[in-house]
This record gives C-alpha cells, structure tokens and sequence, in this order.
C-alpha cells in the first residue's frame, strides 16, 4: 500500500455498493486473463467520469511512490553499493583482494573498515561455498545438517 492506493503485484478487484453487497470483477465481465470484455467496456464507459477525475491522484501517488523509492535507492547506495551485492554474492570468487578491490568501489567509510577486517570472513565463507558445491549431496548435507559458525 502507497498514501492508500494498493501497488502490489497481483490484484483481487471487489465493488463495495453497500456494508452488505460486495462483488468480484466477475459481475462487471473482468475475467482472470484481464480481456476488455463487452461487459468490461460497458462498465468502463458508463464509469469514465469517475475515472477520470480520480486518475490525477493515482498517477500523483506513482510519482511521488517512484521519487521516495528513488531516493531511498540513493541513500542506500550511499552505505553499499549495489556493485558489491552483485560482485560478492552473485559472482563469488576467490577471498584473495576481494576486500581491497571491494573497498575502491565503496564510499562509505565504515563499510570500507568493515571489509579491511574481515578477510578471514570471505577465505571462510568462499572455502565453505567451495565444499558445498562440489555436489548435489554435499549441498543438500549442509543446508539440513550444518549449522554454520563463523570464526
């Protein structure tokens, strides 16, 4: 929900014309593929008006939703980059001058500290995801049998 207007994926369209009289989009020939039905476009034009004059605050509302995510997306840029998730995590590879090369992308000073100690971290984590993965069985042994601990 965003200033009271529903974002999500996925949807469940209901009318409510009354505390006691609720429908499903079925009445007004919304189907589950979403086609502009004749019944659909009937209840479309004869509800036009009333589109039309709420539209300006839906799209008001997805631009102010875009501008807070945004600068959200900054501010968190701004501690961690979006380059070290991807680099570490989705492409990992071997501890040796990952830190130091992680450190020249990062701007945040406390996370570039971070790193500088924690290179034992990653010869762990990158010896761990090395064993893990030298099988099928070997992975599945460590996600319900292993409970890591860290050094």
């Amino acid at each position: 929900m965003w200033q009271d207007l529903q974002l999500g994926s996925g949807l469940d369209i209901e009318l409510t014309y009354d505390r006691d009289v609720q429908v499903d989009g079925g009445v007004f020939g919304l189907d589950d593929d979403y086609d502009l039905t004749p019944s659909l476009a009937r209840f479309l034009t004869l509800n036009q008006h009333l589109i039309s004059a709420r539209l300006p605050d839906i799209e008001a509302a997805i631009d102010k939703y875009r501008k807070h995510h945004k600068a959200e997306c900054r501010w968190k840029e701004g501690v961690l980059s979006y380059r070290f998730l991807s680099f570490v995590y989705n492409q990992p590879r071997g501890p040796d001058g990952l830190a130091e090369s992680s450190i020249a992308s990062e701007r945040d000073l406390r996370v570039r500290q971070k790193l500088l100690g924690s290179e034992a971290i990653f010869k762990v984590t990158y010896e761990r995801l090395a064993t893990v993965a030298t099988s099928p069985a070997a992975t599945w042994w460590y996600i319900f049998w292993v409970r890591p601990t860290l050094p």
